[in-house]
């Protein structure tokens, strides 16, 4: 019952802000979209293959906007499986001021690697602008998280808790074609303090016409608290990726 739930407001909160009509006094804005693509193949005395997709859509007016993402990470070596990881949410943002906002945000993930079947959560939050110029954007979220994970690990089969989730993201224009972003999220249970998560995102993004643009990323997640003994704490992902906006 929890998890179809779960999946109703996701939806609702992927679909139908994107596909509203924002209001006759708002400007129209066509929704945009970015694909990135990275697949790596070795062979010799180590066979390896790592795909990754990701996939965006925003659409922004100017009291509301719109934001989904869906991930996917697949990985084997001498084939066996050694990643297996696809999330989606999605984030709706009502502007109350020059620089604070609201907003609404959902998902749904799974991580075979990492003990869980799937997870779920669903809250509000409110957003500032810290810096908001031509060169440097800093911005800073604070969310409230309902939380339901499903364990594939462990004695524990699953739990369900409220979090508090702080995320700070950062882009900086160095060139006209170049670009550093980075994301930290850090997320804490109220029901145990132990359970906390540290997600950490940084790429460097180069263009190479108005459509495409080639990136490298990094990306660490940490968890505190694990499903299993097992369970390593620290996952790190790197990756050369081709990206086409649209």
């Amino acid at each position: 019952m929890k998890r179809n739930l779960f999946i109703l407001v996701i939806l609702a909160c992927l679909v139908i802000p994107i596909s509203s009509n924002a209001g006759t006094e708002e400007q129209e804005n066509k929704i945009k979209t970015r694909t990135e693509l990275s697949f790596v193949q070795t062979s010799g005395n180590t066979n390896t293959q790592t795909f990754s997709v990701k996939l965006e859509a925003k659409k922004e007016d100017i009291k509301n906007r719109y934001f989904s993402t869906a991930k996917a990470l697949y990985a084997k070596e001498d084939g066996r499986e050694t990643s297996n990881q696809s999330s989606i949410d999605g984030r709706w943002e009502r502007v109350l001021s020059e620089k604070l906002f609201g907003l609404l945000t959902s998902g749904f993930s799974m991580d075979k690697f990492s003990g869980y079947e799937y997870r779920l959560y669903a809250g509000p939050g409110l957003g500032y602008d810290l810096i908001k110029t031509d060169q440097h954007v800093l911005q800073s979220l604070l969310s409230l998280i309902y939380s339901y994970d499903e364990f594939s690990v462990g004695d524990v089969r699953s739990d369900s808790y409220l979090t508090g989730k702080l995320t700070l993201k950062y882009e900086w224009k160095i060139l006209e074609n170049l670009k550093l972003k980075e994301k930290l999220d850090y997320s804490v249970s109220f029901k145990d303090t132990n359970n906390f998560f540290i997600d950490s995102a940084t790429a460097v993004e180069t263009k190479i016409n108005s459509s495409l643009s080639l990136g490298i990323s990094y990306v660490v997640n940490y968890q505190n608290l694990l499903p299993s003994p097992e369970i390593k704490h620290t996952d790190t992902t790197f990756l050369t990726t081709l990206i086409i906006d649209f």
